[in-house]
């Protein structure tokens, strides 16, 4: 498995299979049109691929503080926190899952963590539920901050460690 750097590496075909992945997870992660998914990319400071014998497994996008970004969600955070990292989605493809590639990817996060010392930030859908992910990131040692209802059918759960 490579671990590439998304915001280096912007191959027109690696970004159109990671933004299958993204809208293959949908409800878990936002649907996005492909334009938005690379603008998304485009405004990271971190986003990372996993890709294997040619063949994108998962990625996951992250925004720092002040970024012109408009979720509710990230704002959360922008109110909350003067620095942090927020990870806007973490996807793998369905038959990656449970391989240790989230794993992969939140372990290199936790260590830029270390390195600025700033928190980080994330939300998992509670409606509709997604508890392999609020699992995931309790794992992770990310805490539960607060709940909120973003429209009916939406909730979710706001995360971080620090």
């Amino acid at each position: 498995m490579e671990l590439i750097d998304l915001k280096i590496n912007q191959d027109e075909e690696i970004f159109s299979s990671f933004y299958e992945i993204n809208q293959q997870q949908v409800p878990k992660v936002g649907s996005l049109s492909l334009e938005e998914f690379i603008n998304l990319i485009e405004i990271s400071n971190i986003s990372y691929g996993i890709v294997k014998k040619g063949t994108c497994l998962g990625f996951v996008i992250c925004l720092r503080e002040n970024t012109n970004y408009q979720s509710i969600n990230y704002k959360f955070f922008q109110k909350r926190h003067n620095k942090f990292f927020y990870i806007d989605r973490i996807a793998i493809d369905n038959k990656f899952q449970s391989c240790g590639i989230g794993s992969t990817f939140y372990d290199k996060l936790i260590s830029i963590k270390h390195k600025f010392n700033i928190p980080i930030c994330a939300e998992v859908n509670i409606d509709p539920p997604n508890e392999l992910s609020i699992n995931f990131h309790k794992k992770h040692g990310f805490v539960e901050i607060t709940e909120s209802t973003i429209k009916e059918g939406y909730s979710v759960v706001y995360v971080e460690v620090t």
